[in-house]
């Protein structure tokens, strides 16, 4: 069966009516009322991602749970990935410092620079800007 056919069928059906006892009609009719009161309240509203309510109406504290929890972990994740990339960031610190002391130390070391030009303030800030 094609759905114009399907449509037709079901528009006379409703056009003729479902001829229900008065009392029953108006039973209906009530309930219709306050089925469109409650979406107009509900349409009225502001909707969050999700088909959620606005956060006063939200529905009890699983509802919450649902919306802070994620919020939650996104900004635990934040604040890890951000000490994380601060611990990097000394370890590589640490390890050029490593390296200047080390190549100091060699040269005493291997005689290439004497113990008393180590100990000469004038070569300690000689040092410094040379690092820089």
């Amino acid at each position: 069966m094609n759905e114009p056919l399907l449509a037709r069928k079901i528009r006379d059906v409703l056009d003729s009516g479902l001829k229900l006892p008065p009392e029953a009609s108006a039973r209906l009719a009530v309930a219709r009322e306050r089925a469109l009161e409650r979406h107009r309240a509900v349409a009225g509203e502001l909707a969050l991602a999700g088909g959620g309510r606005t956060a006063a109406a939200l529905g009890g504290p699983q509802r919450l749970t649902r919306l802070l929890l994620p919020v939650a972990f996104l900004v635990a994740a934040a604040v890890g990935l951000q000490q994380w990339q601060e611990h990097q960031r000394a370890g590589r610190m640490a390890a050029q410092q490593a390296a200047e002391i080390e190549e100091t130390d060699t040269k005493l070391l291997t005689g290439d620079l004497p113990i008393k030009a180590y100990l000469d303030e004038d070569f300690q800030a000689w040092l410094k800007r040379s690092s820089e």
